[in-house]
């Protein structure tokens, strides 16, 4: 709305033009902007956590904190990166492990992963997510609804976050993110012979690496027991609150 005001000082006319226009609207959560009518886009968020706003991509009513979907962001960086965060909202990006520890550390939250390739494409949902701590340990039960590819809560669950340069997994052999590349909640850099819920997953390791779920060589974007061969798109979501 403009207003226009006529001032007069010392038998001068001045003309004043006040512009004013709406406040954005405050959203806070993705629920929220998906009720308003945001479908897919980046919004700007408001949670207690992040008083002043927290820039997210909303899936509908999901906060995203992974998307990878061409290689165009490398994801072989470091803990302090994967702790602020890195990549773009609109294409490949990781929100930030302290980010989604202060999300998480209210309320009770599930986790949502859709790993594809090719015209193939398989969701897992995860009950009581949280990443806790100081190492963003992760916390997660499995789901009666979506009890698909069991690794990330029989073998993940309880780690806390590695990278090349901080190595928290439990393997005392081997860093697991500096062989295999990539950051993630490594448990052991090999195993799940004869069962493939248990081989590691790794959804940050490299892109276009060549998967072999039958043999030891375990680089690459992989989910054994959720898509087996090439992934070329994963995402991880998380929202407050149980599914309907």
């Amino acid at each position: 709305m403009n207003a226009r005001y006529e001032v007069s000082q010392a038998n001068v006319e001045v003309e004043v033009d006040i512009s004013t226009t709406a406040s954005a609207p405050r959203y806070a959560d993705c629920r929220e902007s998906h009720d308003a009518g945001v479908q897919y886009d980046a919004v700007t968020i408001y949670p207690p956590q992040y008083p002043n706003g927290l820039a997210v991509y909303c899936h509908l009513d999901w906060v995203v904190i992974q998307k990878r979907m061409d290689g165009s962001v490398n994801f072989t960086r470091s803990w302090a990166e994967y702790r602020d965060g890195f990549g773009d909202l609109k294409g490949e990006f990781w929100l930030g492990n302290e980010i989604v520890r202060q999300l998480t550390s209210e309320g009770t939250w599930q986790l949502q992963i859709f790993v594809g390739g090719g015209d193939r494409g398989s969701r897992i949902l995860l009950e009581q997510f949280q990443i806790a701590g100081d190492n963003y340990t992760l916390y997660a039960d499995p789901s009666p609804q979506w009890p698909t590819g069991k690794s990330m809560t029989d073998v993940h669950s309880g780690q806390p976050f590695s990278t090349y340069d901080r190595d928290n997994d439990a393997d005392g052999n081997a860093n697991c993110a500096a062989q295999l590349k990539g950051g993630w909640w490594f448990k052991t850099c090999t195993g799940g012979v004869g069962n493939v819920d248990l081989v590691p997953t790794n959804l940050n390791g490299e892109y276009s690496y060549p998967v072999n779920y039958t043999g030891q060589d375990y680089r690459g974007m992989r989910w054994a027991g959720a898509l087996d061969g090439q992934m070329s798109r994963s995402s991880l979501m998380v929202r407050r609150g149980s599914m309907n």
